[in-house]
């Protein structure tokens, strides 16, 4: 009450120190608020809630022991009560063996896959429901659109904001009537803009994010300890280890592995892919069972949240099954709408800096404030008018228009990036994006196109040495060897699936199945046996007899590098049964017998990666399996000892667009990464050939083994084979010598990267800075490495197709999506997949630009302040002032006019080497400033004190003056002068008011630079034209006005 709001203001700002100032330190169960200090360097309060649990609740049975609730996330293993917070819409709960709170979580961290088959089976009782129901609460991905006065409340309560309210409201107290009308309008327009796009982005993620309204016709069966619930569109009751049964095709609500059955699923809004996906039930061996369900390594057996599933495959009559383990914000769409929602803070050094000086720009004010209180106390002025005169000084140095004209060169950038097909959902991030030194491309679909031209097929025997690739085929001649056994691999090793008459599914797959004139045939529902069969409808085939049935899939795995099936044969024995395999050719040939890999393996694959060519192995083996056994047995059991069968070249060719863009980067010296989940020679082959690595420079490949019981970890680095050196490379001889030319490279695979991140922190600045390739990294690699580059004071941008790269491209200053499906969502900038990787230099340009055109804009707003209180302050000590008029007419025509023009400079049409500053405190962009500061300065009190010598200079005004005898016979000027006697005001304040404005103009020429980052600024007409306007009104202001005006 006694500070008239201000405190409240205060501690809006600042929760923290309202908590300190409200609250005392007390021990976590009769706490009821806690501090949290976030990432961001800011302080929030949270309340601390209490909930009451059954103490018979327990997750899981394992071994009769149950396992309490502190394993899963929280502890009520002492206490019934479980204390928790809610952050962000996610539930943080305290956790007495550790102390801290923890994140609640789903089943997927801690249950083994013999646990959930188990639960599997049981359901859950009506009280264990409600208990996870308190616990959890529904399942729903709730964005919320707080109601429109709350937003603008938010908006108008930014310090910037409320500065402005304030200048506002004294302006009007001193009768400035029209400009503090004009700032009101101005700043609400302001407000209702960024209110506006705030809505229209919640409104746009929840529209987005919604899939209960897109379940049409879905059944939904809950099981609860027998007792069967029909649903037909509503999943908000969905709860952690409830069994779930698809009757037809839903969306999926939640994160659930199946158990029965097969789903083919839709996962595009999460991996920006339209391709289906095969899902498969949970493994069930007796050594698998152990183990951890983790969403990562047993993806290809999850359900995520948000996902269509297109269709099911069940046999013997069983529905497909799943257990949920994750709801809410805690599934993968969660987690998607959480990071768009509250997306991690932007490293806004222009804004920290701006806040910063505008701190020295109130020191000076409050300078001027005391002056002024001084000057005029001692000068005999009221209270009231000092007060006035002095707070009017405050308001002069901190210009309220600031804020606006920070973001009129962004908004002119994203205007200018959406003609140009780039979209921006993070406008922040348009500065940022000029910083950008160094850019790492996703290599499929980012730097090469999308599908795979199948080039050559290459089996592993002859007739007279098996131990020796055959003649490479082209892919014509498969129809040729329907019983080939590289055929039939080709033919049923995939997860494809036909839907609607037409077969869809991986690119890679597609590609090979099609090669071989095939059919995709779905088995018949009352056998129930099959996954699908694959027929031969080649002239050369028998119809039916050729048929191949797949009983059994595993579907690919990044960790594991290959995928097999398990099939018998249309004329086969009921126990005949085959495994065909393919993946990655090294880890094909560690999984086959010795003895049926070729001596030339290693050559013939080297030869072929350096080609470009993308290379699959293939391999297959003999089994004697029931179905039912088949069903159960362990994948490990399944991939070893089989026959190398041979190779497969596929050919990715480069984008057209790649190599020039990679050229523009190349001259701005902005280094170039290629980050890529392919084989390493292949990574080396598309470097050299888009030109990412010149012929005359060093590649050296990391050669890394892990650590074992008997031995360290070890690292080796070799030069690359084209390089034409020898092949062993001591490390320090590398880096401390001068064997090695100016410009080379490190090249790494996922393996040599997690190796060195684990073993050799000594080499990650190195990497970071000298690597260039990596491959066969998985998705938390690439973020890894986003975090390696930034931490050596990087500014980095992530460019890639949205399917592997989301991580990277969150975790990145500035994350480039090619892919316009909806998990681009996360992204900061989404591109049109016409533009390939040139969208990149595109958008650096437009940052650059716009990251000049705000440091110019700022410097030009604070030197106008600062010309404003240099005059204001001269004319202060005469105890005279400018007029509401002259007021007007500097900060609404000119600053307003100039501000508004000054930033539309285009950026410039070619990336210049040359890095733009990256801080308004850098060496530059303050002797600049402070260059222009003393030359205003100066040049206003050289007016100030030459006004004075002339002879027919008096303090009084000209009307006082007319009523004055005064001595000036000797004035040769004293003819010239024409009836004032209306004007009221003083030579000094007509003489300072015009020449600072022509110094405001002169200003703004100074700081709109535009080589070499923006367009020359004789070609940003509307400036031009404004600049002429104004300073033909101003001399006119001098020499032809009537004496009124």
């Amino acid at each position: 009450i006694f500070s008239g709001g201000f405190m409240l203001l205060i501690f809006y700002w600042r929760p923290d120190w309202k908590l300190l100032c409200t609250h005392s330190l007390s021990v976590i169960s009769k706490s009821t608020k806690v501090l949290l200090r976030t990432t961001d360097e800011t302080n929030q309060v949270r309340l601390i809630y209490f909930l009451h649990l059954n103490p018979k609740l327990f997750f899981l049975v394992s071994n009769d022991a149950e396992i309490p609730l502190a394993h899963y996330g929280t502890d009520t293993a002492s206490h019934n009560d479980v204390i928790y917070f809610k952050h962000h819409s996610l539930k943080y709960i305290w956790n007495n063996s550790v102390m801290t709170f923890k994140e609640l979580g789903g089943l997927d961290k801690q249950a083994t896959l013999a646990q959930l088959h188990q639960d599997s089976t049981t359901g859950l009782k009506h009280d264990d429901k409600d208990d996870r129901q308190n616990l959890y609460g529904q399942n729903l991905i709730t964005v919320k659109v707080p109601p429109y006065h709350h937003l603008l409340m938010f908006e108008i309560l930014n310090p910037f904001y409320v500065f402005q309210l304030f200048a506002v409201v004294f302006w009007m107290f001193d009768e400035y009537y029209i400009y503090a009308i004009a700032i009101f309008i101005m700043s609400f327009i302001s407000a209702i803009t960024s209110l506006i796009e705030v809505i229209h982005k919640l409104f746009q993620v929840k529209h987005k994010k919604s899939i209960h309204s897109n379940i049409l016709g879905s059944v939904l069966t809950y099981r609860l300890a027998g007792l069967t619930v029909i649903s037909a569109t509503n999943d908000q009751g969905l709860i952690i280890l409830q069994i779930v049964e698809f009757y037809l095709n839903p969306c999926i609500p939640n994160r659930s592995p199946p158990f029965t059955g097969t789903c083919i699923v839709n996962e595009s809004m999460l991996t920006g892919e339209s391709v289906p996906v095969t899902k498969t039930p949970l493994p069930s061996g007796e050594n698998e069972l152990q183990h951890l369900y983790d969403t990562d390594s047993h993806k290809r057996h999850t359900l995520f949240c948000g996902t269509e599933v297109l269709q099911t495959r069940f046999y013997r009559g069983e529905m497909v099954k799943a257990v949920v383990v994750r709801t809410g914000y805690h599934t993968a769409k969660g987690k998607l709408v959480h990071s768009i929602l509250y997306p991690k803070p932007v490293n806004m050094q222009l804004l920290r800096d701006a806040y910063k000086f505008i701190a020295v720009l109130f020191l000076i004010a409050m300078c001027g404030f005391i002056y002024t209180v001084v000057i005029q106390t001692i000068s005999g002025e009221t209270a009231a008018e000092i007060a006035l005169n002095a707070i009017d000084l405050i308001t002069i140095s901190v210009p309220p228009a600031l804020p606006l004209a920070m973001t009129i060169g962004i908004i002119y950038a994203q205007l200018r990036l959406k003609k140009q097909k780039i979209h921006c959902i993070s406008p922040q991030r348009i500065n940022v994006s000029g910083q950008i030194d160094v850019v790492a491309f996703d290599k499929t679909g980012t730097m090469t196109e999308d599908g795979l031209d199948l080039s050559h097929i290459v089996p592993s025997y002859v007739k007279s040495d098996p131990t020796l690739y055959n003649e490479p085929r082209q892919p014509e001649d498969t129809t040729e060897h329907p019983g080939d056994e590289m055929v039939q691999c080709m033919v049923t090793c995939h997860t494809l699936t036909t839907i609607d008459g037409r077969i869809l599914g991986d690119p890679l797959d597609l590609k090979m199945f099609e090669a071989t004139k095939w059919q995709l045939v779905e088995p018949v529902v009352s056998i129930g046996i099959l996954v699908f069969i694959c027929r031969n409808a080649s002239p050369n085939g028998v119809s039916g007899g050729d048929d191949i049935g797949v009983v059994r899939q595993f579907p690919f795995a990044s960790v594991l590098q290959r995928a097999s099936v398990i099939t018998r044969a249309y004329r086969a024995k009921p126990k005949e049964m085959k495994v065909y395999l393919k993946g990655a050719p090294e880890m094909v040939a560690s999984l086959c017998l010795p003895s049926t890999v070729p001596a030339d393996f290693h050559e013939v694959l080297k030869s072929y990666t350096q080609q470009g060519f993308r290379m699959i192995g293939m391999a297959c083996k003999d089994l004697s399996l029931t179905w039912l056994k088949a069903q159960k047995i362990e994948r490990s059991a399944v991939e070893c000892d089989l026959k190398f069968l041979g190779l497969v070249a596929l050919q990715n060719k480069l984008k057209p667009q790649s190599k020039g863009a990679l050229l523009k980067l190349e001259k701005a010296e902005i280094r170039t990464v290629m980050v890529t989940g392919d084989n390493l020679l292949t990574a080396l082959s598309v470097a050299h050939e888009s030109g990412m690595i010149r012929p005359h420079e060093d590649v050296l490949l990391a050669s890394t083994s892990d650590a074992s019981e008997n031995s360290p970890a070890t690292l080796q680095w070799n030069y690359a084979d084209n390089t034409g050196k020898s092949r062993a490379c001591i490390v320090t001889i590398c880096i401390m010598t001068s064997q090695l030319v100016p410009n080379w490279h490190l090249a790494v695979s996922g393996h040599d990267f997690a190796i060195i991140q684990n073993y050799f922190p000594e080499w990650k600045e190195i990497l970071s800075v000298k690597g260039t390739v990596f491959a066969r990294m998985s998705p938390d690699q690439k973020t890894e490495l986003m975090e390696n580059l930034q931490s050596v004071d990087h500014h980095v941008c992530m460019c890639g197709d949205g399917a592997n790269d989301c991580g990277a491209l969150k975790r990145a200053h500035a994350g480039v999506s090619l892919s316009e499906h909806e998990a681009s969502v996360a992204a900061p900038f989404t591109s049109h997949t016409d533009l390939g990787i040139e969208c990149v230099p595109t958008l650096i340009r437009e940052g650059r630009a716009a990251l000049v055109t705000s440091f110019g804009m700022f410097k030009f707003m604070a030197l106008y302040s600062l010309i404003q209180f240099c005059t204001i302050t001269l004319l202060y000590n005469d105890l005279t002032n400018l007029s509401d008029v002259m007021y007007l007419y500097i900060d609404l025509i000119i600053i307003d006019l100039v501000a508004v023009t000054m930033s539309r400079n285009h950026a410039c049409k070619y990336l210049h080497k040359k890095h733009p500053p990256y801080s308004l405190l850098s060496v530059e962009m303050l002797v600049s400033l402070m260059v222009h500061i003393i030359l205003q300065l100066g040049a206003q009190l050289l007016v100030f004190f030459m006004i004075r010598r002339q002879c027919w200079y008096t303090t009084l005004t000209p009307a006082q003056a007319q009523n004055t005898t005064m001595n000036v016979t000797d004035c040769p000027q004293l003819s010239n002068v024409i009836d004032q006697s209306n004007v009221m005001m003083t030579y000094d304040t007509s003489a300072l008011f015009y020449f600072s404005c022509f110094l405001y103009m002169s200003a703004s020429v100074a700081f709109s630079r535009g080589f070499p980052y923006r367009t020359p600024i004789y070609k940003n007409y509307l400036f031009i034209g404004s600049l002429l306007f104004l300073v033909a009104f101003t001399l006119f202001l001098i020499f032809g006005a009537p004496t009124e005006l």
